[in-house]
């Protein structure tokens, strides 16, 4: 089966005709650093979307803090700075969501914002435009229409400086959408610049932020003569989705993990020639009448969608991402099934995957939305609930002869254990004298209990027991909410639940 290309639904680049004069005014704090005082002060960290949400802020020290696959030109990160170049039609997607695809990770329409919570955008940018501007977009719907979205202006300045914008001042952009309610799409045109014109910013750092003290725009450190003291990140460790059974190893005793062409057998292969396999995997390149339609067709026996819903690739390919239905496009892949009620192939919806230093493990919880295509056959019988007989994954579909490399494919349960457990956590931005409470609740319930109060935290990983104890058999989520001394407690859960056996 051959499926058609979609191009990315993206929202198109909105030309501001406003003069530049007119928003010169337009309040925003460029915030000059305070000098230097013999006493210090201390403030707490404001809270900041990407620290508490994802637990880890938009400080630019490691690739993950950007997909620059999401930048409307070309970026990269690099020495603690986002480099972003700029021309007309310049774009960063800080929060990004593709309609017509299946959500993971931390795409908006998974981890949106919190509007109520986050009214301010603050960033240091050193770029060499004046008498220029500079915009922010945003959207509540994954289609990203302008009925859907607003935004603002800001005037932008010469050199090194901190921008600190208030989101909920009147929206002027798009529909006017106001800043309230789940933000599933967030955008920052650091310099909104005329055809034929370029340049470079650099980027330190982006806070989407709550209220705070003075140096509330601010990361963590030291400003003069005030401290602002960080925030904990808690992280919750294990449980974890990779630690449930595996459907392969359970099945045949070996996991789909193509480090040699032992893990391959029995799968078939359409539409695609192997090249080999090494420490990345089955390395293969689309081919056949149908280049844009590679199948490998995983031997399964019948299993329980409902039990094995935690699907984990490990995938990546050469060149860069593109959503055209062209060659050098198609940058995505998707799942097949087969129920044995119907002869209907299940059509599971786009997975968007990402090039270079932006491709990471994906992994999607199949029981938590609706996973089938728009353009599904009839019956749409989807996965919850079903018992599935026939299993496809199709890794790519560029229609040209892209080479792709597929390290692993992984269907699990949700973790379990027989009456006691170990929770694992850690504190990513930890400081001495931080304190810990782990509780526990069965899925579906707010109601917490707490199994351990008052844990000291040791920089790394710390370990506390949960015995089932007289709780009932079930599934249970965890969280642990982390307290430094004098600042804060932010707390967090774990990324699956734990299924408790007596």
């Amino acid at each position: 089966m051959q499926h058609r290309q979609r191009a990315t639904r993206r929202a198109a680049f909105v030309v501001i005709t406003a003069a530049v004069a007119a928003v010169v005014g337009t309040t925003v704090s460029v915030v000059p650093q305070a000098a230097p005082a013999a006493a210090a002060t201390q403030e707490v960290e404001a809270p900041d979307f990407a620290s508490e949400v994802y637990g880890d802020p938009w400080d630019y020290s490691q690739t993950t803090d950007q997909n620059t696959d999401a930048v409307g030109t070309s970026a990269s990160i690099s020495g603690g700075k986002l480099r972003v170049a700029l021309r007309s039609g310049d774009s960063v997607s800080l929060v990004d969501t593709v309609s017509g695809s299946l959500p993971y990770g931390r795409d908006g329409a998974v981890l949106p914002v919190d509007a109520s919570r986050y009214k301010r955008l603050s960033f240091k940018m050193d770029q060499p435009f004046d008498r220029q501007i500079g915009a922010v977009y945003w959207w509540t719907c994954r289609e990203k229409t302008s009925a859907c979205g607003g935004g603002i202006t800001f005037p932008v300045t010469p050199g090194s400086q901190v921008y600190d914008l208030p989101l909920t001042k009147a929206s002027t952009l798009q529909a006017g959408r106001p800043w309230s309610g789940k933000i599933v799409a967030f955008r920052l045109d650091p310099v909104v610049l005329p055809a034929g014109k370029s340049g470079t910013a650099l980027i330190d750092w982006t806070r989407l932020r709550g209220s705070g003290g003075s140096h509330a725009a601010y990361p963590p450190g030291t400003y003069g003569d005030a401290v602002v003291a960080r925030r904990p990140r808690p992280v919750v460790d294990s449980p974890n989705v990779r630690q449930g059974v595996d459907l392969a190893t359970r099945q045949r005793g070996t996991p789909w993990v193509f480090t040699n062409a032992s893990a391959a057998r029995g799968i078939g292969i359409e539409n695609a020639t192997i090249l080999g396999y090494g420490a990345s995997g089955m390395t293969a390149r689309n081919s056949g009448a149908h280049p844009g339609d590679s199948q490998l067709s995983l031997p399964v026996s019948r299993f329980k969608a409902d039990s094995y819903h935690h699907l984990s690739l490990e995938y990546t390919y050469d060149g860069p991402f593109s959503l055209a239905g062209t060659p050098g496009g198609g940058k995505m892949a998707r799942l097949i099934w087969w129920d044995p009620s119907s002869t209907t192939p299940q059509i599971g919806n786009d997975v968007l995957t990402w090039s270079g230093q932006n491709a990471r493990r994906i992994e999607i919880d199949l029981s938590k939305q609706d996973d089938l295509d728009e353009d599904a056959l009839s019956p749409e019988l989807g996965w919850n609930g079903r018992t599935i007989s026939r299993l496809r994954f199709d890794p790519n579909e560029d229609p040209g002869a892209l080479t792709w490399h597929l390290e692993a494919i992984h269907l699990r349960t949700d973790p379990s254990a027989t009456r006691t457990t170990t929770v694992k956590f850690h504190d990513a931005a930890w400081v001495a004298g931080a304190t810990a409470t782990v509780s526990v609740a069965q899925s579906g319930s707010g109601k917490w209990q707490t199994i351990r109060s008052g844990v000291a935290v040791q920089q790394g990983t710390n370990s506390v027991r949960f015995d089932l104890g007289s709780r009932p058999a079930a599934k249970y989520r965890v969280r642990v909410a982390i307290t430094h001394p004098g600042v804060a407690t932010a707390s967090a859960s774990s990324t699956a639940v734990i299924a408790m056996r007596k």
